[in-house]
Order: structure tokens, then C-alpha cells, then sequence
């Protein structure tokens, strides 16, 4: 079976954005990965998170899809925050990575090649 991790970054913002279009969206993602045979998990950023646990879900999933507004030309700090404490978790366990790939034996691996995330395919969902 297939594995899919949705992210929902929506942010509440009181009068101008309830999420409900957000929400909308990766419910109909969810459905149709499940559809095709996909197991799904879906973190909504908002209602909070657990740093391992969203690692692991990293592993896990063969495909993530990241469901988010864009504000001024970036994402919501939530999703920024995210980001920087779910990758450093993964980075700091070297689940993520292990080095940045380059080595003294084999001077033909570059910089950037040190990844283990290899295989998964990754989607933006904007609104």
C-alpha cells in the first residue's frame, strides 16, 4: 500500500480567513488518494503537532502534499515554524540526511547528495 501525508498550513485569521477552503481541499485530496489505495495521515499545522511523530510520518509517506494559502508571496509562519522544528528534528537524528553528501573518498558526490529522503514524490496544494 501507497502512504501520503497531507499538510494543512492554514492560519486563522478572524474575519478574513476561516480555513474552510483549505480544509475543503485536502479533505477531497484525502479522498482521492484513499481511493487510489493510498493510506493517508493529515497534520493540520494549526490544531498542533508532535515533532517526532511528524519525522516519522516523513518516512513514512511516499508522497506529501503540503495544502496551504499563500500570504504576501510566502506561506504562513506556521508552516515556516513547522518546517524549521520538524527538519531539525530529522536532520539532528540524521533520519533525514546523514552529512551533506560530500567525501573525501568519493570526490564525485556533491554537495546537496547527502539526502535520505530518496523515492518520494512531493505536491503543492495553493490557494
Amino acid at each position: 500500500m501507497k502512504h501520503a501525508l497531507i499538510i494543512n498550513a492554514h492560519q486563522f485569521y478572524e474575519g478574513i480567513s476561516t480555513g474552510k477552503l483549505n480544509q475543503s481541499v485536502a479533505s477531497i485530496i484525502q479522498t482521492e488518494l484513499e481511493n487510489c489505495d493510498y493510506q493517508v495521515r493529515q497534520t493540520r499545522i494549526e490544531q498542533g503537532y508532535d515533532i517526532n511523530a511528524e519525522v516519522q510520518s516523513h518516512l513514512w509517506a511516499d508522497l506529501i502534499i503540503l495544502q496551504s494559502p499563500v500570504y504576501w508571496f510566502g506561506m504562513p509562519w506556521i508552516y515556516k515554524k513547522y518546517v524549521d522544528e520538524v527538519f531539525t528534528a530529522g536532520m539532528m537524528q540524521q533520519s533525514f540526511l546523514d552529512g551533506d553528501g560530500r567525501t573525501r573518498e568519493d570526490p564525485s558526490r556533491q554537495y546537496g547528495s547527502g539526502g535520505k529522503m530518496f523515492g518520494k514524490r512531493y505536491m503543492l496544494s495553493l490557494t
